[in-house]
C-alpha cells in the first residue's frame, strides 16, 4: 500500500488511469469520460482558487438529485458507467457511496464548473437558476425538468450565491 497526498481535486493517477479516492484503485480503461473529467478539472483547479468547495457543493446537489429524484435523465449514463465500474475485481472492495462518486464524478465536474463560472452575472436566484438549468440540458443534451425552488441546485447554489453576494462589501 502506498500513501500519497494529493491535492483536493485530483482524483485519479492519469499516467497510471486509476482512480484514487477509494480503498481501492479502480482501473479506468473503460472509463474515457472519468479521464477527460479529471483533465477538466484539472484546468479549474490552476484558475480557481475554490475548487475543493466548488466540489463538494456539485457532489451535494448530485447525492440530492439523485436521492430525491433527478431534474435530468442521466440514469442511463450512470447505471452504464457504474456495471463498467463493477466490471473490475478492484471495484467490490469499494463501497457504494465510492463507486456512485465515481460513477456521476463528469457529473460533478460540469457543475463544479458551472458553480465556478456561473451562466450569468444576475444576482437574482430565480434568473440564475434559470440560466444554469439551461446551460446544463445544453451541456447533457437533455432537457432540465426544473423543480423549481425545492431543487438541491436552486437551494444549495442559487440562494446561497445570492446571500453570498449580499454579503461581500462593496
Amino acid at each position: 500500500m502506498v500513501i500519497t497526498l494529493s491535492p483536493a481535486h485530483q482524483h485519479l493517477c492519469q499516467r497510471h488511469r486509476l482512480w484514487t479516492r477509494s480503498t481501492q484503485d479502480i482501473p479506468l480503461t473503460n472509463l474515457p469520460e472519468v479521464i477527460h473529467a479529471q483533465r477538466r478539472l484539472d484546468q479549474l483547479a490552476c484558475r480557481h482558487g475554490q475548487i475543493q468547495q466548488a466540489l463538494d457543493l456539485a457532489r451535494k446537489i448530485v447525492e440530492e438529485w439523485s436521492a430525491s429524484g433527478m431534474p435530468i435523465d442521466l440514469g442511463q449514463e450512470w447505471t452504464e458507467r457504474l456495471d463498467r465500474v463493477e466490471g473490475h475485481s478492484a471495484s467490490k472492495k469499494v463501497s457504494s457511496e465510492d463507486r456512485s462518486h465515481l460513477t456521476a464524478f463528469p457529473e460533478i465536474v460540469v457543475l463544479a464548473n458551472l458553480i465556478l463560472n456561473p451562466p450569468t452575472t444576475t444576482n437574482d436566484p430565480k434568473e440564475l437558476y434559470l440560466a444554469t438549468t439551461a446551460e446544463l440540458s445544453r451541456r447533457f443534451a437533455r432537457i432540465y425538468t426544473a423543480l423549481g425552488t425545492q431543487d438541491p441546485l436552486y437551494r444549495r447554489f442559487c440562494l446561497y450565491r445570492e446571500r453570498d453576494m449580499r454579503e461581500v462589501p462593496g
